[in-house]
């Protein structure tokens, strides 16, 4: 029962990003043009993005702080922090096609040129799929210890995000260079532990 409830506080919690992005296109759709800035479609994007990072450091974070808070029920939610970070990265690569490429497709190749950071996050993108598509129990089972290595990627895709939001800084610094250093301290323990002997990664 306990469990049951925590879930659905978890899902309804992580919805509220997604209901709040929606009540402001609703109210722009109504004439409220001020509700996303100037530049409504690239705030969006911007929006999808930072939560997409913000669901990725906490799924990273939930094992470290099971090990430092010995609270072993947090693990049980790792998975479905994990598919909203793929629901929010979803929406912030559709909101780039939508708002931003305006599904101009023939652009795409030029866009990847001038801008390096969408194919770096464009794959941190394609990586997180086969994590999200394998992130059940009977994937699991399937692939025994293959799903725990398969599972590491997620280290490489949170330093591909964390690069796709450094070479877009052009004015500010303080936020990129913030998550880049909060996912450097998460990710920090597991390097030091994968360098010892005798240990697993």
């Amino acid at each position: 029962m306990v469990l049951t409830l925590r879930r659905i506080a978890i899902f309804l919690l992580s919805l509220i990003p997604f209901f709040y992005l929606l009540q402001a296109v609703v109210r722009l759709q109504a004439g409220e043009w001020d509700i996303l800035g100037p530049e409504p479609g690239r705030e969006i994007v911007f929006f999808t993005g930072t939560w997409a990072f913000n669901f990725l450091l906490l799924t990273l974070v939930i094992t470290p702080a099971k090990d430092i808070l010995k609270q072993k029920w947090l693990i049980v939610h790792r998975r479905m922090i994990g598919l909203f970070a793929f629901f929010y990265a979803s929406l912030h690569l559709l909101a780039y096609f939508a708002f931003l490429l305006e599904w101009q497709w023939p652009e795409l190749g030029k866009e990847i040129i001038e801008r390096p950071y969408l194919l770096v996050g464009m794959l941190a993108w394609l990586m997180l799929v086969p994590l999200t598509i394998t992130s059940t129990k009977n994937w699991q089972r399937r692939l025994k210890r293959n799903w725990k290595k398969l599972h590491k990627l997620v280290y490489f895709i949170g330093l591909l995000a964390a690069v796709h939001y450094l070479l877009q800084i052009r004015s500010s610094w303080f936020e990129p260079v913030l998550y880049t250093v909060l996912l450097l301290l998460v990710l920090a323990p597991r390097f030091m532990q994968s360098r010892r002997p005798n240990t697993q990664g």
